[in-house]
């Protein structure tokens, strides 16, 4: 899992410090795995990992945006969070719509 997430030594002192980090990591962890049992285990938090690294949208002009890239892992997470990751052109307005329905997710 330290591979898949790309975790690396953190040093801290304060207590408080070292408490909030490993929440992070924790509440990490519990997403990733989460979403790998809603997608059927099809997929490991590795692929689900990358995928999602290089999924991206350019900014082409005023509020349109071009997706760049997409595969089976993308599509399979826009379909169990109920959102259309399939277009290739959004506009700024559909991309916040669809962060807005993830929140509900």
């Amino acid at each position: 899992m330290k591979s898949d997430l790309e975790t690396r030594p953190v040093y801290l002192s304060r207590e408080d410090h070292i408490q909030a980090h490993f929440l992070i990591c924790f509440i990490a962890l519990v997403m990733a795995r989460l979403l790998e049992q809603r997608l059927g285990n099809r997929f490991t938090v590795a692929q689900i990992a990358e995928s999602l690294r290089k999924a991206a949208c350019s900014h082409i002009e005023r509020n349109w945006y071009l997706c760049d890239y997409r595969d089976n892992v993308t599509d399979a997470v826009g379909e169990v969070l109920g959102i259309n990751l399939n277009r290739k052109y959004l506009s700024l307005g559909e991309i916040k719509s669809m962060l807005g329905a993830t929140k509900k997710v």
